[in-house]
């Protein structure tokens, strides 16, 4: 019930809203939790095009760093968990619009077995979906996408020791510029929330990626005295009313 009343309130106000003029980074995962065809994500990025401009990602980090274009209504897009779809389905579509994104990915899911997998599947992320393989990720870098690492077992980033932190963060780190021949220098802690990392593991990230994402306080273009930047959370087949809604918010620093 909960839920259905949210919804109604976001399609009945987000038909009366528009993007408010800023740099939106939106986060999502895949187009659906089921598997939908790529045309309902570029339907969705058709509506909001007549509403902004879309930006490479990292062409909005610069200017959220430098605080320019602040009058401009301006889209960034970011994708966790590295699904398969990613390649195959939303990537042609950001590029249909000549755009990008940074995908944000789990070494170790690329490199589990099928028990592996399952667990991460059914018990991690709660989808059905195959990752991408390192060949995919490998094209998308060379197409100019961000690579950027997500852990390496999708751990909340909370209580862990040095030991475990290194595992989660160098680790997956090190595979990933092993596989591309290029410095990852983007991170994105799984969850978002600010609460789903601890000091110190923060403290680890920063010290290990030049920028560092994060999923709360989305109104603020950065949380942790301007060191982490915040993205809100949306999924390819939202309504766009619900993502007017949203992006209709005054961002500030």
């Amino acid at each position: 019930m909960k839920k259905l009343i949210r919804n109604i309130v976001l399609s009945t106000t987000g038909q009366f809203k528009s993007v408010a003029n800023g740099i939106h980074i939106l986060n999502s995962h895949y187009i659906g939790r089921n598997d939908l065809p790529k045309e309902v994500f570029h339907d969705l990025l058709k509506k909001l095009s007549k509403q902004a401009d879309f930006i490479p990602i990292k062409d909005a980090v610069v200017a959220i760093k430098e605080k320019t274009r602040q009058n401009q209504k301006l889209i960034a897009f970011t994708f966790d968990d590295g699904f398969e779809e990613c390649y195959t389905k939303i990537a042609p579509v950001l590029s249909d619009f000549n755009t990008n994104a940074a995908f944000f990915i789990n070494p170790g899911f690329i490199d589990g077995d099928k028990e592996y997998r399952k667990n991460f599947t059914e018990n991690i992320v709660h989808t059905n979906k195959a990752p991408m393989t390192w060949e995919m990720i490998k094209k998308l870098h060379q197409q100019g996408f961000v690579i950027g690492n997500h852990t390496l077992d999708h751990v909340r980033l909370v209580g862990l020791t040095n030991e475990e932190l290194q595992r989660q963060i160098n680790n997956a780190k090190n595979r990933i510029e092993e596989q591309l021949q290029s410095s990852c220098d983007y991170f994105a802690w799984t969850y978002g929330r600010n609460s789903d990392i601890d000091e110190n593991a923060l403290n680890y990230c920063l010290n290990e990626h030049q920028y560092v994402f994060g999923g709360d306080n989305y109104t603020n273009y950065f949380s942790f005295n301007n060191s982490v930047f915040n993205r809100r959370h949306i999924e390819g087949n939202w309504p766009v009313s619900h993502i007017n809604y949203f992006l209709s918010k005054q961002k500030k620093y």
